[in-house]
């Protein structure tokens, strides 16, 4: 049994060598498939990010643990080329 990420490595190796030849085809898939992953994966990294930094009390809020910049370094990840919610649809 393959799992997503395989999935997706196959779809890509097929589409690149398609590429070559000058078909198209299974692009749309592609992009369809990465879109997903893209809002799935973005989202799951931001909420982690505040369960760190609930996890380790009130030190998880201080600058000097480095997780608030982190959070908002990150936090435009779920929202850049489209929100997440628009996105896994």
């Amino acid at each position: 049994m393959s799992t997503s990420a395989d999935t997706v490595s196959q779809k890509y190796a097929e589409l690149m060598r398609n590429l070559k030849k000058g078909v198209f085809t299974g692009l749309e898939e592609l992009h369809h498939y990465t879109s997903g992953f893209k809002a799935l994966y973005t989202q799951d990294a931001n909420d982690s990010l505040f369960v760190i930094r609930q996890s380790i009390g009130g030190a998880g809020y201080s600058a000097w643990s480095g997780i608030p910049r982190s959070i908002e370094d990150y936090s435009a990840q779920v929202t850049f080329e489209g929100d997440n919610t628009v996105m896994a649809q």
